[in-house]
Protein backbone atom coordinates (compact mmCIF):
# COMPACT_ATOMS: atom_id res chain seq x y z
CA UNK A 1 0.00 0.00 0.00
CA UNK A 2 1.40 3.77 -0.60
CA UNK A 3 1.26 6.35 1.87
CA UNK A 4 -3.05 6.75 1.20
CA UNK A 5 -5.23 5.82 3.66
CA UNK A 6 -8.68 4.89 2.75
CA UNK A 7 -11.20 3.38 5.41
CA UNK A 8 -11.79 0.44 2.97
CA UNK A 9 -13.32 -2.05 5.93
CA UNK A 10 -15.19 0.97 7.19
CA UNK A 11 -16.88 1.25 3.86
CA UNK A 12 -17.64 -2.19 3.00
CA UNK A 13 -19.05 -2.25 6.64
CA UNK A 14 -21.42 0.01 5.75
CA UNK A 15 -22.41 -1.42 2.65
CA UNK A 16 -23.13 -4.24 4.27
CA UNK A 17 -25.25 -2.66 7.09
CA UNK A 18 -27.06 -0.41 4.00
CA UNK A 19 -27.68 -3.58 2.30
CA UNK A 20 -29.03 -5.81 5.46
CA UNK A 21 -31.22 -2.73 6.30
CA UNK A 22 -33.05 -2.23 3.33
CA UNK A 23 -33.82 -5.78 3.28
CA UNK A 24 -35.32 -5.62 7.05
CA UNK A 25 -37.23 -2.57 5.24
CA UNK A 26 -38.81 -4.49 2.90
CA UNK A 27 -39.57 -7.74 5.27
CA UNK A 28 -41.23 -4.84 7.43
CA UNK A 29 -43.37 -3.77 4.91
CA UNK A 30 -44.13 -7.38 3.61
CA UNK A 31 -45.43 -7.88 6.84
CA UNK A 32 -47.23 -5.22 7.14
CA UNK A 33 -49.34 -6.17 4.26
CA UNK A 34 -50.94 -8.98 5.97
CA UNK A 35 -51.84 -6.59 9.05
CA UNK A 36 -55.91 -6.90 8.88
CA UNK A 37 -56.90 -2.97 9.39
CA UNK A 38 -60.58 -4.11 9.89
CA UNK A 39 -59.49 -5.35 13.25
CA UNK A 40 -59.45 -1.47 14.25
CA UNK A 41 -63.13 -1.12 14.07
CA UNK A 42 -63.87 2.72 12.51
CA UNK A 43 -64.15 2.50 8.55
CA UNK A 44 -62.18 5.71 8.90
CA UNK A 45 -59.41 5.00 11.03
CA UNK A 46 -59.06 1.77 8.35
CA UNK A 47 -59.06 3.37 5.29
CA UNK A 48 -56.10 5.70 6.99
CA UNK A 49 -54.67 3.02 8.17
CA UNK A 50 -54.91 1.21 4.58
CA UNK A 51 -53.32 4.10 2.77
CA UNK A 52 -50.50 4.22 5.73
CA UNK A 53 -49.46 1.03 4.92
CA UNK A 54 -49.64 1.81 1.13
CA UNK A 55 -47.95 4.38 1.30
CA UNK A 56 -45.16 2.83 4.22
CA UNK A 57 -44.81 -0.10 1.51
CA UNK A 58 -43.99 2.44 -1.19
CA UNK A 59 -41.52 4.22 0.65
CA UNK A 60 -39.51 1.77 2.28
CA UNK A 61 -39.53 -0.12 -1.21
CA UNK A 62 -37.76 3.42 -2.70
CA UNK A 63 -35.37 3.25 0.26
CA UNK A 64 -34.26 -0.21 0.00
CA UNK A 65 -33.40 0.14 -3.74
CA UNK A 66 -31.81 3.57 -2.87
CA UNK A 67 -29.44 1.62 -0.05
CA UNK A 68 -28.74 -0.99 -2.73
CA UNK A 69 -27.79 1.52 -4.44
CA UNK A 70 -25.31 3.48 -2.25
CA UNK A 71 -23.95 -0.03 -1.08
CA UNK A 72 -23.01 -1.27 -4.53
CA UNK A 73 -20.89 2.46 -5.36
CA UNK A 74 -19.43 1.89 -1.69
CA UNK A 75 -18.34 -1.10 -2.53
CA UNK A 76 -17.09 -0.21 -6.67
CA UNK A 77 -15.54 3.09 -4.49
CA UNK A 78 -13.48 0.45 -2.04
CA UNK A 79 -12.55 -1.51 -5.13
CA UNK A 80 -11.34 0.94 -7.35
CA UNK A 81 -9.40 2.69 -4.29
CA UNK A 82 -7.32 -0.16 -3.55
CA UNK A 83 -6.65 -1.45 -6.99
CA UNK A 84 -5.14 2.34 -7.87
CA UNK A 85 -3.50 2.58 -4.49
CA UNK A 86 -1.96 -0.40 -5.61
CA UNK A 87 -0.73 0.65 -9.02
CA UNK A 88 0.51 3.81 -7.08
CA UNK A 89 2.62 2.04 -4.85
CA UNK A 90 3.87 -0.35 -7.68
CA UNK A 91 5.18 2.43 -8.97
CA UNK A 92 6.57 4.45 -6.36
CA UNK A 93 8.87 1.10 -5.62
CA UNK A 94 9.66 1.31 -8.87
CA UNK A 95 10.99 4.69 -8.90
CA UNK A 96 12.57 4.09 -5.31
CA UNK A 97 14.58 1.22 -7.11
CA UNK A 98 15.14 2.96 -10.18
CA UNK A 99 17.19 5.74 -8.18
CA UNK A 100 19.04 3.13 -6.44
CA UNK A 101 20.99 2.19 -9.29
Amino acid sequence: MSFLRFASDEVLGMAGTLETSGGQMKSASKGMKHADSKQIGHGGLESACDDFADSWDYGFGQLSKLTKGVSKFAKKSSEEFTKLDQKLNDELKKKQNEGKK
